[in-house]
């Protein structure tokens, strides 16, 4: 048997349905080359779609966080119209309307930032009057009127009207902002004076008759003294001794009128914070390098473990956890976003502009990033996805059932930045060494106490909800965050 011609085939038979069929072969090649653009084109199209959609949805977020930060600068403006006011000694502020009311306010937000700037400014006009007139020792309403005589001549700073709502009402705020400082510096000037040299046989500042040395005006304690998180009340130039120029009056007076001024600049961090130099420690690792200088070790604050009873939770009081020593273990985390290095403290991001927990922003690698819930089952909090050279932002709020003052215990690996009802509060060095640069942090002793912290706050919480918005930064390795209640 020939197998050969048995299995041979036929080409005529094989080349008859083409001859039959002559568009068979136009068909599917014609399929081939469709199904070949789908395989490589549709990904691309849907991926781009998705893209387009993600876009939008960040743009609409940045949009919504604009506002709310416009809204959050026109309330401090309102604060430091109020506040410059109430330390100028006038009653119910500038810019009222007839029977002590607010004017009408504009909805536009560039157009009321621009009517508080110019109720600012009135307050500083009647403030330099004041001087102006115990200097010259004339009648305030002339000094006022030579006051603003010697502003309408003054260049005045470049109009912002063409600029958009979210800079005009930023630009205005900072000079606001730089308006407080101002004033801050004036009143401390009028509570601490000039140092003067004593002459041969005068009294010399701070040691009056009578008194020993080392003491302040009247035998009390010197500044400085007093336990943590509590401040002496006394200020160097009050008493009326010390050879101050103006004596107590002036002093006193100043610090009950400036008490609101400095509380809000201090709320701003308007002051610069002190710098720590020391020893260093090397973090680096082979994906980023986190290398600095540290100052004093710090020791986390003593505790007193046997009258402690620790819980979890954000609600103090009614239905809150039986505990004098509760852990913030609820919050809302996004992150994480590229890190600045040690600037990224001082870089802002879209969170610090308004927490808007619906938000979507592009994050580290251009991957977007949300808000989630994440309630902490053990003690410290860790944000997740863990990354280096990163920034995450923690949202939480807390419940009290009355107004009481509580101490905020905080600290964090790298660095900390918090806000306790939009006021920023804390202020982590980024030049000291902590313990758990160390030592990791779940092998430390202060875990069991829920004191893994590094500073303390003593804040008023209202009757209700109150806010608290953390910025933690990670260079390398390890990190965490820890918010720990106390009476």
């Amino acid at each position: 048997m020939n197998l050969d011609a048995t299995f041979r085939p036929d080409r005529s038979s094989m080349l008859e349905p083409w001859r039959r069929h002559p568009w068979l072969i136009a068909s599917l090649a014609a399929h081939g080359v469709l199904a070949a653009g789908l395989y490589m084109a549709g990904p691309v199209h849907v991926a781009i779609k998705r893209d387009d959609g993600l876009r939008a949805q960040v743009a609409q977020s940045l949009q919504h966080t604009g506002q709310r930060q416009m809204r959050r600068e026109l309330r401090t403006m309102e604060e430091i119209r109020d506040a410059l006011a109430e330390s100028a000694g006038v009653a119910g502020g500038e810019g009222k309307g007839k029977g002590g009311k607010d004017a009408p306010r504009s909805p536009d937000p560039a157009v009321r930032a621009r009517e508080l700037a110019r109720q600012i400014e009135q307050v500083q006009q009647k403030i330099r009057a004041t001087e102006l007139a115990r200097v010259l020792r004339i009648p305030e309403a002339e000094a006022l009127k030579r006051v603003q005589r010697d502003e309408a001549r003054k260049p005045g700073p470049a109009p912002t009207r063409h600029a958009s709502p979210e800079v005009q009402v930023a630009q205005l705020a900072q000079q606001a902002k730089a308006a407080l400082a101002q004033r801050r510096a004036q009143l401390l000037a009028q509570q601490q004076g000039v140092a003067i040299k004593p002459e041969a046989g005068e009294m010399k500042p701070g040691r009056p008759q009578g008194g020993k040395a080392g003491q302040g005006p009247g035998g009390g304690k010197s500044a400085g003294q007093g336990g943590p998180g509590q401040g002496n009340g006394q200020m160097s130039g009050q008493g009326g001794q010390g050879g101050r120029p103006g004596g107590s009056g002036i002093a006193q007076d100043s610090a009950s009128r400036g008490s609101k001024v400095e509380a809000l600049a201090s709320g701003l961090a308007l002051g610069a914070p002190g710098a720590i130099t020391g020893s260093s420690i090397d973090m680096s690792s082979n994906a980023f390098s986190d290398s600095r200088s540290f100052g004093a070790y710090v020791q986390p604050p003593p505790v007193d473990a046997a009258s402690m009873r620790t819980g979890r939770g954000h609600t103090i009081g009614a239905g809150g956890a039986y505990a004098n020593r509760i852990f913030l273990d609820t919050w809302y985390v996004i992150g994480p976003f590229e890190g600045a290095g040690h600037d990224s403290q001082n870089a802002v991001y879209p969170p610090e502009r308004g927490v808007d927990l619906d938000a979507v922003y592009y994050g580290k690698n251009d991957r977007p990033v949300r808000w989630t819930f994440q309630q902490d089952a053990h003690y410290p909090s860790i944000p997740l996805p863990r990354a280096e050279n990163a920034v995450y932002y923690a949202y939480t709020e807390v419940v009290v059932d009355r107004d009481m003052d509580l101490w905020v215990w905080i600290g964090g690996d790298d660095d900390t930045k918090m806000w306790f009802n939009d006021r920023l509060v804390w202020l982590s060095g980024d030049n000291v060494d902590k313990p758990w640069y160390r030592q990791p942090f779940m092998t430390l002793p202060e875990r069991h106490t829920l004191n893994l912290s590094e500073g303390q706050r003593r804040l008023h919480f209202n009757k209700g909800r109150n806010s608290i918005l953390l910025k933690l930064y990670n260079g390398v390795d390890l990190m965490f965050y820890s918010v720990v209640l106390s009476k």
